[in-house]
């Protein structure tokens, strides 16, 4: 990625993890946009992400750090640290240090995702993640999801939401339609055609996939099955990130489907990825690309995006200016 427009991580929410993969009192040691952070959820079941290291003697707070309350303790001289970064216990002491203090990310939870924004000049979020509407009811299945690390900048995947000239030739899904909207910090893609899943069958399907920001993209379908679908991507530094993605669907003719089925489809969803991955790792990113006149709305896509690697004044003079 040779465009110095594109260094760096962009500014917005991203997914940290699917709510029931952290439990009450869990903590877990997590790496994003190239920082060593930690995750807990506190008694009161809220999820709270800070910095890793504590800023006593630099202990790494997710390995062996122990939940408390509200708080974490950390493992080696046992400090604790509420969500907000405030040291609020030191056992052996009888006065905090001023300086006792962890930064705290901005952290929401909905929809059974856990969210954490990042921006670049440590600004408070600007928008949020809608609802996704349906999930939690009976008519729809709880996520069934999957994870794959891959080593591409960011901008390869947001570009798929342009791209209608791989369909064929990478998914073999037939496009009888496509069309773009860019909104805010919205960018979107209603497509319909046929699709021909992995696993065999056919599938006529029409669908509106909006990225919400750089890294999170909900996608509501219907075809054969309703469903929703998430592909989420979370820088883990500059060369490797984190895609998620997940589906739920809807009841059919009032009936739930089992879990293998669900198994087949997220596995269905993971090899579609797989054939992208191959071609993100090992291609050479053009700044400047030849296009031809049905390749979409390429360079309006990028310079959307590039809106969330500059500062908030700017970006908002840029989408709205």
């Amino acid at each position: 990625m040779s465009d110095t427009s594109f260094q760096g991580f962009a500014s917005g929410w991203f997914l940290v993890c699917f709510s029931e993969e952290l439990a009450v009192g869990e903590v877990k040691p997590v790496t994003f946009f190239g920082k060593e952070l930690v995750l807990f959820r506190t008694a009161a079941g809220q999820a709270k992400v800070l910095d890793a290291y504590c800023p006593h003697m630099g202990a790494h707070l997710g390995y062996g750090g122990v939940v408390d309350g509200e708080s974490v303790r950390c493992p080696f001289h046992a400090w604790e640290f509420n969500g907000d970064g405030e040291c609020t216990t030191i056992p052996y002491a009888t006065k905090i240090p001023p300086r006792a203090k962890i930064d705290c990310w901005p952290v929401d939870e909905h929809d059974g995702m856990l969210f954490v924004w990042h921006d670049r000049a440590k600004g408070a979020p600007t928008w949020n993640i809608p609802a996704v509407e349906g999930h939690g009811t009976p008519d729809w299945t709880p996520w069934s999801f999957g994870q794959i690390i891959v080593k591409t900048h960011p901008r390869e995947i947001v570009e798929n939401v342009v791209d209608v000239g791989h369909f064929i030739p990478v998914h073999g899904t037939h496009v009888d339609t496509i069309s773009n909207e860019f909104t805010g910090h919205m960018a979107t893609q209603i497509n319909s055609g046929t699709a021909y899943p992995l696993g065999g069958g056919k599938d006529k399907y029409s669908l509106r996939a909006t990225y919400h920001g750089p890294g999170w993209q909900y996608t509501h379908m219907k075809g054969y099955l309703e469903s929703h679908l998430i592909n989420a991507h979370t820088p883990i530094d500059e060369n490797t990130l984190l895609l998620r993605f997940a589906v739920s669907v809807r009841k059919r003719d009032g009936v739930m489907l089992d879990e293998a089925f669900l198994a087949k489809y997220v596995e269905n969803l993971r090899q579609g990825f797989f054939q992208d991955i191959r071609i993100w790792e090992n291609m050479h990113t053009k700044d400047h690309p030849v296009l031809c006149d049905a390749d979409g709305p390429l360079i309006k896509l990028r310079q959307w995006y590039r809106t969330f690697y500059q500062p908030e004044a700017k970006r908002m003079e840029a989408l709205h200016g």
